[in-house]
């Protein structure tokens, strides 16, 4: 699957997906609001090997307007994943120390390899200087596949 993030205008950006070479779904969304967190749940998935997350499930067939807001199909999986991703991009915007990251880990009885924050950190620091330097109209693509 591919993720390609285009970016509109300094206010928006569009997400498509391709699957098999053919788009399959498509959404634009507010940068603000939703490009960091998108980010983070795409570095957190691919990192921990995870296929019950937002990409996860949009690699198994979801649409993305499934998993959005109120209309939301959370599972369990799913809700675990998005403790362990608001951690990590609470951590990166320098909300939430390191050390309390892995305490509230265990809030959803869930472990990460060492040096896993850091790791995000540094991933997610990298792609958003690429963002922030993009002309608009450009995108950044994403493989995804576990």
């Amino acid at each position: 699957m591919n993720i390609i993030f285009t970016k509109n205008n300094p206010a928006t950006h569009t997400i498509t997906i391709f699957k098999d070479g053919e788009k399959w779904d498509e959404v634009t969304l507010d940068t603000k609001t939703y490009f960091l967190h998108d980010l983070t749940h795409y570095c957190v998935e691919l990192e921990l090997n995870l296929k019950g997350g937002f990409w996860g499930m949009i690699a198994q067939g979801h649409k993305m307007a499934q998993l959005s807001g109120k209309t939301n199909e959370l599972t369990d999986e799913l809700r675990r994943i998005e403790h362990i991703v608001g951690a990590t991009q609470s951590v990166y915007l320098g909300y939430m120390p390191i050390e309390m990251f892995y305490e509230n880990l265990k809030l959803v009885s869930y472990s990460v390899p060492a040096g896993f924050i850091e790791n995000m950190s540094q991933q997610i620091q990298a792609v958003m200087n690429d963002w922030n330097y993009l002309p608009v109209g450009d995108s950044i693509k994403f493989d995804f596949a576990i």
